[in-house]
């Protein structure tokens, strides 16, 4: 876990380091405390590839995206863990394509499709953060989560990711890059996109 920060340091100015050791001090103290299983209670980063027709789903962002099927992979003990689920365009400014190459995405898993063993059983909704201006901003974004995180228990949980798009109409793949999953454990409103 400690290995996984010491990459990010290469991306941080020096103001951010300090905010970085104060974080690596409480993760490694809180994996002391017990282990779970639960999406948002690791801060390994997590490899996971969406495939869909992703070039349609791209291009739906319009004030009212509809959801497209897709298919979320990971690794989980050396198997490859298969879920079908539907994603839409979400959010605001990063929505706009002229802001962002890839938009922010809503995951929305159905309970009866996602395997009871997987870090995903119990979700509902997810939210996946994307980078719009390069992989350390998203680093940045997710260290401030995190440190929200260590403030008061209403803020977003967050797990920092490794996602790879893979187009099936084209049979194209992306680059991986860094990605932010995101659930409010309070909830929100019906039709919040943000």
């Amino acid at each position: 876990m400690f290995t996984d920060f010491a990459r990010y340091i290469l991306f941080l100015k020096r103001e951010t380091k300090h905010a970085l050791l104060f974080l690596a001090c409480c993760f490694l103290l809180g994996s002391t405390l017990g282990q779970s299983s639960s999406l948002f209670d690791s801060d390994e980063v997590m490899e996971l590839t969406l495939r869909g027709d992703l070039k349609k789903v791209f291009k739906d962002r319009g004030d009212d995206p509809q959801y497209h099927p897709a298919t979320l992979h990971y690794q989980a003990d050396k198997n490859t863990i298969n879920i079908p689920i539907e994603i839409k365009t979400r959010g605001h400014f990063r929505k706009i394509s002229s802001n962002c190459k890839y938009p922010p995405i809503l995951l929305n898993f159905a309970k009866s499709s996602t395997p009871k063993s997987s870090v995903f059983y119990g979700q509902d909704k997810v939210k996946l953060v994307t980078p719009c201006q390069g992989d350390q901003y998203v680093i940045h974004e997710y260290l401030v989560y995190k440190l929200y995180n260590l403030i008061t228990p209403k803020s977003f949980k967050a797990r920092l990711v490794k996602v790879i798009y893979q187009d099936t109409v084209k049979n194209k793949s992306s680059d991986p890059y860094y990605g932010i999953l995101l659930f409010s454990a309070l909830g929100h409103p019906k039709n919040y996109s943000g």
